[in-house]
C-alpha cells in the first residue's frame, strides 16, 4: 500500500503532499506522491519521444544552414565541429560536453557491439544533446525594444532562428498559423521565442521529473500540449504517434481527489 512509503519521505517533502491533501493521512499522502511518481513515469514517454524527433531535426536543420554558410566554418554539415558565425559561439560548449560524452559512451561499447572501438562521429554527438542544449539555441523570454546597438538589427541567435533553426518545424504554418499579414520577417522572429519558451518550458518540466521532484502545481495539460504542437510542427505523423502512445492525460484524469 501507498502508505508504506511514507516514512521514508522527508518531513518537509512530505509536508507538500500532507498540504495538498489538506490532511495528515498517510494514506491520503501515499497515494497522491505514488500517483505523481505514475505521472512522472507516463512524462518520461513522451519527454524522450519529443527531444528525439526535436534533437534530429535540428540536426537536419542546422547541417543544411552550416553547409550553406560562406563564413569560416561553413561549407560543412558537421555544425558541432565546425560551425559557422553565429552557430561557432553559440555550440562551443554544447559540442566540447558532447564530445567528452559521446567519446565515455563509445569507450564503454561491449565487444558485441556493431561499433566496437569505432570512432566517434557526428551521429554520436547528436545523440548527447539534451532539450537544455536545444533550447539553449534559441532566442528565449522576449525579443529585445532596442537593437540599435546590433549590426544586423537582431541577436546572433534571431539570426541563427530566422536563417537554420526556423527548419527544424516545416509544419509550422500549419501549426502556428501566420495570420493575415503574411510571414514576415518580424512574424518569424517572434515565433523563434514562441518555439524557444515552449522547449525551455518542457526543459524545466524534464528536469524535475529526472529528479523526482514534487510538481503537482505544475500545468501538466499545457505542458502536454506544447509537446504535441512541437512534434507537429515537426512531422504530424510522429506527433500523432505520440498522442496515441501517451497515457499523460488519462494518468492526469486520475488524481487522487480528496
Amino acid at each position: 500500500m501507498p502508505h508504506r512509503i511514507v516514512p521514508h519521505l522527508s518531513p518537509a517533502r512530505l509536508s507538500l503532499y500532507r498540504s495538498e491533501c489538506g490532511s495528515a493521512s498517510d494514506h491520503r499522502a501515499g497515494a497522491l506522491y505514488v500517483w505523481q511518481v505514475e505521472l512522472h513515469a507516463a512524462w518520461y514517454e513522451v519527454l524522450g519521444l519529443v527531444e528525439m524527433l526535436l534533437r534530429q531535426s535540428v540536426d537536419n536543420a542546422l547541417a543544411d544552414w552550416n553547409h550553406r554558410a560562406l563564413l569560416p566554418g561553413g561549407g560543412t554539415r558537421d555544425w558541432l565541429t565546425t560551425a559557422a558565425r553565429p552557430l561557432d559561439s553559440l555550440a562551443a560548449k554544447m559540442s566540447r560536453d558532447a564530445q567528452v560524452a559521446a567519446q565515455k559512451a563509445a569507450d564503454k561499447r561491449p565487444r558485441n557491439h556493431p561499433r566496437f572501438n569505432a570512432p566517434v562521429i557526428h551521429d554520436d554527438l547528436v545523440a548527447q544533446l539534451t532539450f537544455g542544449n536545444l533550447a539553449h539555441l534559441l532566442p528565449t523570454k522576449a525579443a529585445p525594444t532596442n537593437r540599435s546597438t546590433r549590426a544586423t538589427g537582431r541577436s546572433a541567435r534571431e539570426n541563427l532562428w530566422l536563417h537554420g533553426l526556423i527548419n527544424t518545424f516545416p509544419n509550422r504554418a500549419q501549426v502556428w498559423p501566420v495570420g493575415a499579414r503574411g510571414d514576415t520577417a518580424g512574424r518569424k522572429v517572434c515565433l523563434g521565442y514562441h518555439v524557444g519558451n515552449t522547449i525551455g518550458r518542457l526543459r524545466d518540466l524534464r528536469n524535475r521529473v529526472s529528479h523526482h521532484e514534487q510538481t503537482l502545481a505544475a500545468n501538466h495539460a499545457a505542458r502536454h500540449e506544447d509537446a504535441l504542437l512541437l512534434a507537429r510542427a515537426i512531422d504530424p505523423r510522429a506527433a500523432a504517434a505520440i498522442s496515441e502512445l501517451s497515457t499523460v492525460p488519462r494518468v492526469l484524469a486520475r488524481r487522487p481527489r480528496f
